[in-house]
């Protein structure tokens, strides 16, 4: 079972990352990581820092603080809020979402699964698509 100090360790390495952080991903990544979100499936932990690199890429400000979280056996499940500004933008995008982190028993993450309505949180956010993706959502709606 990992622990709550290796957890704690984690969610301060994400609450806390930056350009230069990232040179320490294989410290809290195994070699074999995957990562997964809505927009990406990245093996190994050269490709995860590829995605973690083109988010600061794409954002002029980020914000990522972790909610609450649970744990059990080798995996913990983290409920946070990212709050990114989109480069050359002014307004803040805020993104609600929830994360299972699987750990080996020395503590490096084999993989991060991000969990999040991309649709109704970013892509709603985009002119023309965003349009459509609203009057989509409302005619669903109950």
């Amino acid at each position: 079972m990992i622990s709550d100090a290796a957890v704690s360790d984690y969610i301060t390495f994400f609450e806390n990352l930056t350009p230069e952080s990232l040179n320490r991903f294989e410290e809290v990544f195994s070699s074999d990581a995957r990562f997964r979100d809505p927009f990406n499936d990245a093996r190994g932990v050269a490709a995860v820092r590829r995605v973690f690199e083109k988010m600061f890429d794409d954002v002029d400000e980020h914000k990522f603080k972790v909610q609450s979280y649970a744990v059990n056996g080798n995996s913990a499940y983290l409920v946070w809020v990212f709050e990114i500004t989109p480069k050359g933008k002014t307004k803040v995008w805020l993104i609600e979402g929830m994360s299972r982190i699987d750990f080996r028993d020395d503590g490096k993450a084999t993989a991060h699964i991000d969990y999040y309505d991309a649709a109704g949180q970013i892509y709603e956010k985009i002119p023309l698509i965003g349009g459509v993706l609203r009057l989509m959502r409302r005619k669903i709606a109950a």
